[in-house]
């Protein structure tokens, strides 16, 4: 193991994606750069998302205590910048969301982009409207405070992306690192690649997005098809900048009813679903329907869809991301692939991993790719179905030319793109960012500690029909036990008539859960929703939830089981306070 000396950093904190999340791959990359790291001599400490979907008190509590026993340097987003950033604590009166490493440990935040900045705005927005009438303001503003924050690094793989989050304020270009995307760990050479009976020569392998729904007005729908069309007839350009001018080109009351405009929430869902994933099926499936031979696809093709062609013949997916996919990707002579159209000008891992595992791939010109491996590189990119239904042919009939581009585009991968070295490289530009950083100006609306008004105690109560929650009393203050299924309440606290003329009213919680995981939150009387609700789940001490509460329309504070299975809470203290 290397002893990571000449690197400026020694203690990282690295964001844990669930297991689940996008097919188990980004779990897996996780996996491959704590591994990265570890090797490159540097200690790691594991940050899991799970404890910050939603924001679990108890769980962020004790990963606070550990962090500050650890101190570490730099918190690292992986696979993505936009996991650091939602690891954050239960959002604030004003709606900001303290996150854990930038507010609250105060180290600075380092992550690659996917696809800046729809990927961003997705993650640090969430949950997004799915209507017009949905729609929040203050899109834009959230999004510069969050991205723009002093401490915060980002890595771009991709000059269009930085041009664009710049243009909008989320980034600055001196907090912007210019950096090749990485090789994971785990995809080496598999040998000469070879095809089994009954399948074809030319794969590809990814997601298509075949059941998005419309979108929820004519008008709109027919926007997006025609920014989609007039994105596909023009090679090269950026899905963005289209998008941009047909909206452009739309009426000023039109653009204001559908909330069009980058400081809308709306709009981010929008421009998001597009981008991600209506244009990126249709252009999948138009390139693929154009290779001129049968395409094996390795994914969750659906082949009664009438919109796809008659040569695409869909196969299994669930392929372990590593050697198996390794595996899969040098068994056939050659695959194909179709980039996400919020790609500008970058590429993503995937030509990476195929060439690195002895395969050969066909994708999408981007200038970046053609950069980075010249002649081979542009050998390997085609522009237009044409286009790569010739490159198709060319390759297929000529092996030997195929297996020496190959060769020389996979020595450039292995030089260039190695996760240790691309780590190396990110690592000493991001210490250079921080050495350039100016001193931080006093932030305002600091989140201050109220003042106690009034002990609340005495009100815990259940209801009858509440079956089999109980409410008691006892020397150490008031033990709540919760039904068995969750989301069934369990104890309301009445609030006094006094908080509709307080300034910035909370309420202040001391308690211990000893079983389960409880839900804390208003209760809002008009519609029965209990904005803001917060869990806490077991905890060996006492935690402190603080629940802000609206001036109007919220009496009482709810406590609910929010597992299978009985919940037990030792409420030790319920204080109403106020900020001045």
């Amino acid at each position: 193991m290397s002893t990571g000396g000449a690197l400026p950093f020694r203690r990282i904190a690295v964001t844990v994606p669930p297991e689940g999340w996008f097919h188990g791959v980004t779990a897996a990359l996780f996996h491959s750069y704590r591994r990265a790291l570890c090797d490159l001599g540097l200690e790691v400490f594991p940050v899991p998302l799970s404890a910050f979907l939603p924001p679990d008190a108890a769980r962020i509590d004790a990963l606070t205590a550990g962090l500050r026993a650890f101190r570490p340097e730099l918190a690292l987003g992986v696979p993505h910048l936009s996991h650091a950033l939602r690891c954050c604590l239960s959002p604030r009166r004003d709606g900001s969301c303290p996150n854990l490493f930038t507010d609250v440990l105060d180290i600075p935040v380092l992550g690659l982009w996917d696809h800046a900045p729809v990927e961003l705005a997705d993650q640090v927005l969430s949950p997004l409207p799915a209507h017009p009438r949905d729609s929040r303001s203050g899109a834009g503003a959230l999004l510069r405070r969050v991205l723009a924050h002093p401490r915060v690094i980002h890595w771009s793989r991709d000059r269009g992306q930085t041009r664009l989050m710049c243009h909008l304020g989320f980034a600055v270009p001196e907090r912007v690192i210019a950096e090749v995307g990485p090789l994971p760990v785990g995809f080496a050479l598999q040998g000469t690649p070879g095809i089994s009976d009954g399948i074809s020569p030319v794969a590809f392998f990814g997601h298509l997005y075949q059941e998005e729904p419309a979108a929820p007005d004519p008008a709109l729908e027919e926007l997006a098809s025609a920014a989609c069309g007039r994105w596909m007839s023009r090679p090269g350009a950026a899905l963005w900048d289209v998008l941009a001018e047909e909206i452009e080109c739309l009426p000023a009351q039109q653009r204001a009813e559908f909330a069009l405009d980058t400081d809308q929430t709306y709009f981010w869902h929008f421009a998001h679903r597009l981008i991600a994933h209506r244009a990126q099926t249709a252009l999948r499936l138009h390139m693929l329907g154009g290779a001129g031979v049968p395409v094996a696809c390795y994914g969750n093709l659906k082949q009664t869809d009438p919109r796809v062609p008659a040569n695409l013949r869909p196969l299994p997916g669930g392929i372990g991301f590593g050697p198996e996919l390794a595996a899969a990707l040098a068994r056939h002579p050659i695959t194909i692939d179709v980039l996400n159209p919020g790609f500008f000008d970058g590429y993503s891992l995937k030509p990476l991993i195929c060439f690195a595992s002895g395969g050969f791939m066909l994708v999408d010109r981007k200038q970046h790719f053609v950069d980075d491996f010249g002649a081979a590189g542009e050998a390997v990119t085609y522009a237009t179905r044409e286009e790569l239904a010739g490159r198709v042919e060319l390759f297929l009939a000529n092996p030997r030319y195929r297996r020496e581009v190959a060769d020389e585009i996979r020595a450039r991968v292995l030089e260039r793109h190695a996760l240790s070295d691309v780590l190396s490289r990110v690592l000493r530009a991001a210490a250079g960012c921080e050495a350039a950083r100016r001193p931080p100006a006093p932030r305002a609306g600091a989140h201050s500690p109220g003042a106690v008004r009034a002990d609340l105690m005495a009100g815990w109560r259940s209801e009858p029909q509440w079956t089999g929650a109980s409410v008691k009393r006892v020397a150490e203050g008031v033990r709540v036990v919760t039904p068995l299924a969750p989301w069934l309440y369990a104890a309301a606290l009445p609030l006094p008539e006094t908080v509709g003329a307080m300034r910035q009213p909370h309420l202040r919680l001391r308690l211990i859960v000893e079983a389960g995981r409880i839900g804390v939150a208003p209760l809002r009387e008009c519609d029965g929703s209990l904005p803001g609700e917060q869990v806490v789940s077991v905890c060996a001490r006492e935690i402190v939830v603080e629940v802000e509460l609206p001036r109007e329309g919220a009496r009482t504070v709810l406590l609910r089981n929010t597992v299978e299975g009985e919940t037990r809470v030792l409420v030790r203290g319920a204080e109403l306070c106020e900020r001045e």
